[in-house]
């Protein structure tokens, strides 16, 4: 792969301020606009802001009813079946596949720590649960060397106890204090792990391309027809080999009655979000948490990169680069079910959760690096270099302080400018936001519905109140974006600004009777 990023260079270290110097422009509005004297821009702003969010909460609600139709359909239909009768001689780019399906293999990634092995083994175990054919499914894990004694206890227990189910079942250890590296995140894992493999399967003669892979969290687990329904997408989609396949559905619900509700609230907004944007933002997709790839594409990008403090969308953006732009995401809509934040007692939760959430607010390392890598790349077409310095944009910049302005910047413009208020601008626009915003939260309900499809209803021995509560629970939003959505992620966009090292925490998360997992 050609490195078109350069972490030690002179111009990285410019770009990589930019993310957290746009986001404080953004929050510091009300006081520089006041500065110089044009206090009606923030209002303009902040009026465009409450229309963009009116216009993503209908849209979002669309892509959700949309987007549940499919996975109503998707876990009907009997994928194993129809991969079955592919006539692989007409398949879409015959020459991105094996030469036939028998020399089709699928290899499940899962990187881990100190996860117990009764966590590790449910997510095996879900595997083994799948309908589609085992004697094609190979499991790599990678396995921490700094877990200790436990970490290959554990992996080499797997081993022995589900070896005869599966094609193939491996682990590799990725030792600990390799320099350059970021600590407590999945990348060095996954980059070890399989560039490990990778030799493996180089020394006994095997076609990288003949292997897709799916990158798992430890405590991830799947719907029977999660593999098949991946594969028969991956078969039938043209030009697979330039494209990641994700799961649209993807469900907090193996603790999801059992966290409080700001975690319970997260979760399923997420779920959400994710599931909405495959119907209306497809285009704009990253990679997130569980998705899959050719073996040979990632060899030939240079697998992840362990020097970032992001493994899922640092493997899109790096994807994206070296394929001069020609990358894109493809959807399955088979669920699958992961754990919400949760740890011994109700204040460790939310500090973990923070926690989680600043690593994830790490993720905005792929803003300069993108920033260097279009910058470099003459191949890219100009296009497509707009829409990603806009998409970046959109999701590290807008997303992290909409609430905040919101609701804070027209108070805050009021108080720095007493006589502000007289204007007409100034007295009409609140209050048609305010209309907007009304309106947006009431457009939060519908949603309700979807989430009680995927969720189900609360557990009988929470009560009626709680019963009662949970309809209107999705209110906490609000209230959730300005807490823990917003200043982890600046938190992390000031510490990237000012040269801070990645270095993060593995989140633990208790599931069920007290196991212990971590993503």
């Amino acid at each position: 792969m050609k490195h078109i990023y350069n972490f030690d260079s002179s111009f990285f270290k410019v770009v990589r301020v930019i993310p957290g110097l746009v986001t404080l422009l953004l929050l510091l509005a009300p006081i520089w606009a006041t500065l110089i004297g044009k206090p009606e821009i923030v209002l303009y702003y902040v009026a465009f802001l409450s229309v963009y969010w009116f216009y993503k909460t209908i849209v979002t609600n669309i892509g959700n009813v949309i987007a549940f139709r499919r996975y109503k359909r998707a876990i009907a239909l009997d994928w194993d079946v129809m991969i079955s009768r592919l006539d692989w001689s007409t398949l879409p780019n015959p020459e991105q596949l094996p030469a036939s399906y028998n020399d089709f293999k699928l290899v499940v990634l899962i990187p881990f720590y100190k996860e117990p092995y009764e966590v590790l083994q449910e997510t095996v175990e879900s595997i083994k649960s799948s309908t589609y054919d085992l004697r094609k499914v190979h499991i790599v894990f990678g396995v921490e060397e700094r877990a200790g004694e436990l970490g290959e206890q554990n992996a080499k227990r797997l081993v022995e106890e589900y070896s005869p189910y599966f094609a193939e079942i491996k682990y590799y250890i990725h030792p600990e204090g390799i320099p350059g590296e970021a600590v407590g995140i999945a990348g060095a894992n996954l980059s070890w792990a399989s560039r490990e493999y990778v030799k493996d399967v180089l020394a006994r003669g095997d076609n990288l391309q003949e292997y897709q892979v799916i990158k798992y969290d430890s405590d991830m687990l799947i719907h029977p027809k999660f593999l098949s329904n991946y594969v028969h997408t991956y078969l039938t989609t043209p030009d697979r080999y330039n494209a990641f396949f994700s799961p649209a559905i993807m469900l907090y619900s193996n603790n999801y009655w059992e966290v409080p509700v700001l975690m319970r609230v997260f979760s399923g907004v997420l779920t959400l979000a994710l599931m909405s944007e495959w119907v209306v933002a497809k285009k704009t997709k990253q990679s997130f948490s569980c998705y899959g790839f050719n073996l040979k594409l990632l060899h030939e990008i240079d697998y992840f990169d362990p020097k970032i403090g992001v493994d899922d969308t640092g493997f899109y953006w790096r994807a994206f680069l070296a394929l001069d732009g020609n990358f894109r995401g493809e959807e399955f809509y088979a669920p699958c079910y992961n754990d919400a934040v949760q740890a011994e007692s109700y204040v460790k939760t939310h500090i973990i959760q923070y926690k989680q959430l600043r690593r994830w607010g790490w993720g905005a390392i792929v803003y300069p690096m993108t920033l260097q890598g279009i910058t470099n790349n003459k191949k890219i077409s100009i296009k497509k270099k707009v829409l990603s310095v806009a998409e970046l944009f959109r999701v590290y910049n807008l997303y992290s302080t909409i609430t905040f302005l919101l609701f804070f910047s027209i108070p805050l413009l009021t108080l720095l400018n007493p006589d502000f208020g007289f204007q007409g601008s100034a007295h009409v626009l609140p209050k048609i936001v305010s209309y907007i915003l009304t309106f947006a939260l009431l457009g939060l309900l519908p949603s309700r519905s979807i989430l009680e499809g995927l969720y189900g209803r609360p557990p009988k021995k929470y009560g009626v109140l709680f019963f009662l509560w949970h309809y209107f629970e999705q209110l906490m939003l609000i209230f959730f974006s300005l807490t823990l959505g917003f200043f982890p992620y600046l938190q992390a966009q000031m510490e990237m600004m000012f040269g801070k090292s990645m270095t993060f925490i593995v989140t633990p998360k208790v599931r069920g009777e007290g196991k212990v997992g971590g993503a």
